[in-house]
């Protein structure tokens, strides 16, 4: 098949969970005998919105669309992204143009895409693929996180439009809300309603849509893969002696719930765990006090490590250090890239039990499985395993069998690829 890959972003520029996936997913498609071409959103600064750039013939074929939220004044200017809807339109026509007809196009993420891409797909007749790694459609914080710093199990108009408020109050007040998120949600369900199929990586995502009224039947459950090849002949971690070596793969936000995982850590005498920490620290929804929160309450002698960003080639050495991974996660997260990455390495995982993450182990096989915001819990369990090197030892041996390929990931999409080409012009609203 011809199949276009769309996303938000692409390696090397972006390195974030989805635009991993993509980069993955094309290799894996192309090792498989497709054609594929990808089609990203690239920031690039003194070109005009909009723009399209070749960036990379021969097969994965890379256009690049430039897109920097300028003009944006209010929340569903944010969603519209005008000058991406007539880009996309602009280089189907250029593609069709040059004999290139899609047999399928898979869209990852729209944030900074245009919402009305899917528009633009369905008219132009390319059967489409929706994956949903978050629920940003319906939710503009994305990952259903209150501002309130809690989960939310549904999008209800009353409850989004308290958060929503506090998070955009420039936009969005107590009088105008309900109307302002009734329409949010009205989109989201159109938009919903347009791809011949939606895609999601754990069956734990889908309650948020069902509440939303997207019928069960539109969904196809299909487990993201990771890069096993580069992890899957990673040495063991060594049975010690010294103090446990945990580490925390991803952004510093509040709903990655690293502060629950550092007051385990304190909870702890002081040898028990050496806690390194990898990701970077970013402004959420306009806060930039979260690392501060978290990093203040550290005291003299803390093992307790920030080692910054990191790139994809930095993941194998960075995984080679530490013993086992934590993601003490307090959203409903679709899926869990690290966490899958750490049993690829053969890393036992302390996961929490929410969302998508507790589906990547079964509980005392390859890892553990924690009541999330729990910190008793958690440090108990820390300092069980601290306490037992041969219990790690047991549940690295088996975190491995629990990893799964980019390739295996590429075979079960490909099957819904060919039921959307055979279901024929994007579905109508």
């Amino acid at each position: 098949m011809r199949i276009l890959l769309l996303c938000h972003g692409l390696p090397p520029d972006s390195v974030g969970g989805v635009e991993q996936h993509v980069d993955g997913l094309a290799k894996a498609l192309v090792r498989l005998g497709h054609d594929v071409e990808l089609y990203a959103r690239e920031g690039t600064p003194g070109t005009a919105q909009g723009t399209l750039r070749l960036a990379a013939e021969g097969n994965p074929r890379t256009t690049r669309a430039t897109y920097r939220w300028e003009g944006v004044h209010d929340l569903p200017a944010m969603y519209a992204a005008e000058p991406m809807a007539a880009a996309l339109r602009d280089f189907l026509a250029a593609r069709r143009a040059a004999g290139c007809t899609f047999d399928v196009a898979h869209v990852h993420h729209l944030t900074g895409m245009s919402v009305d891409s899917l528009d633009v797909l369905a008219a132009a007749a390319v059967p489409t693929v929706l994956t949903l790694h978050d629920y940003w459609l319906f939710c503009p914080r994305g990952q259903m996180f209150h501002a309130d710093e809690e989960a939310c199990a549904t999008a209800t108009v009353e409850r989004c439009t308290g958060c929503l408020a506090r998070t955009f109050p420039w936009w969005i007040d107590a009088a105008n809300g309900p109307a302002k998120v009734a329409a949010l949600h009205e989109r989201a369900r159109r938009a919903l309603a347009l791809p011949q199929h939606l895609v999601v990586p754990s069956a734990r995502a889908l309650p948020p849509f069902l509440a939303l009224g997207v019928p069960a039947e539109r969904f196809t459950v299909v487990e993201n893969g990771v890069d096993v090849d580069g992890l899957l002949d990673l040495p063991d971690a060594p049975a010690g002696p010294g103090p446990l070596r945990v580490g925390y793969f991803g952004t510093v936000m509040p709903s990655k719930g690293l502060h629950v995982l550092l007051a385990a850590v304190a909870k702890l005498p002081p040898g028990t765990v050496h806690l390194a920490i990898h990701g970077n620290v970013v402004p959420y929804h306009g806060d930039q006090s979260y690392a501060t929160r978290c990093f203040q309450g550290l005291r003299p002698g803390d093992d307790v490590h920030y080692h910054g960003p990191y790139g994809l080639g930095d993941l194998r050495a960075r995984l080679a250090e530490v013993d086992v991974l934590a993601a003490p996660a307090l959203w409903q997260e679709a899926f869990g890239l690290t966490v899958r990455e750490g049993l690829a390495a053969g890393r036992p995982v302390l996961v929490s039990r929410i969302g998508g993450l507790q589906d990547a182990v079964v509980d005392g096989e390859q890892g553990l499985v924690l009541p999330p915001g729990d910190v008793d819990a958690w440090a108990t369990a820390l300092g069980r395993l601290a306490a037992d090197r041969r219990e790690v030892h047991r549940l690295g041996r088996t975190a491995r069998q629990r990893a799964r390929g980019f390739e295996a990931m590429a075979r079960d999409l490909l099957a819904v690829y060919a039921d959307a080409r055979r279901t024929g012009t994007a579905r109508q609203p």
